[in-house]
């Protein structure tokens, strides 16, 4: 039995090995490339939860619901561009961030829902009338912005009002599920 090899037959060899390299190469940076993505996401999601955690949250939520009491007769006077008025809008862009985190997938709906409790529906049901005094004004601001309620509910804070609704959802699921265990 002879065996021989020849010159051509290793660079065939050699040739086919680095083809082979070069594949699995380009497979790991792809790979590696996803991962760090992902931790990326991963990261500046917990960031963003990090502020619902972070001790001025609770300074804000209450200064959302004393501009909402100041203002429930309907009286906007000294609202609009107050600190007031961007203090409210930017504390509902904290939802407004995690609802399009979790719209996306970037974040687990269900973890949201654990770690915030009732709080967004609470808080939606606090803003909603704010929200739709910040789009009329906008709409008197500039004249010709659609005013019809579907246009405003997906343009001014939609992410917040779809995680307001599956906060109640969840909740109701919850307050269902405690019945049940209870009987």
């Amino acid at each position: 039995m002879e065996f021989s090899f020849g010159f051509t037959d290793l660079e065939s060899l050699l040739r086919t090995i680095s083809s082979i390299a070069v594949i699995a190469g380009t497979i790991f940076v792809v790979l590696q490339l996803r991962l760090n993505a992902k931790m990326v996401r991963s990261r500046n999601a917990f960031d963003l939860i990090g502020k619902v955690v972070d001790p001025s949250f609770p300074a804000r939520r209450h200064r959302l619901y004393e501009v909402a009491a100041r203002h429930s007769g309907g009286d906007w006077a000294g609202f609009d561009r107050s600190r007031d008025d961007f203090e409210v809008r930017n504390f509902a862009s904290i939802y407004e961030r995690i609802g399009l985190l979790a719209r996306g997938g970037v974040i687990d709906l269900e973890d949201v829902m654990r770690a915030l409790s009732a709080q967004p529906m609470a808080d939606w049901a606090i803003f909603h009338p704010i929200r739709d005094h910040i789009a009329d004004s906008a709409a008197q601001a500039l004249p010709g912005l659609p005013t019809d309620p579907a246009w405003v509910d997906a343009i001014y804070w939609p992410s917040f009002r779809w995680l307001a609704e599956e906060n109640r959802k969840w909740v109701a699921a919850q307050a269902a599920g405690s019945v049940l265990r209870t009987r």
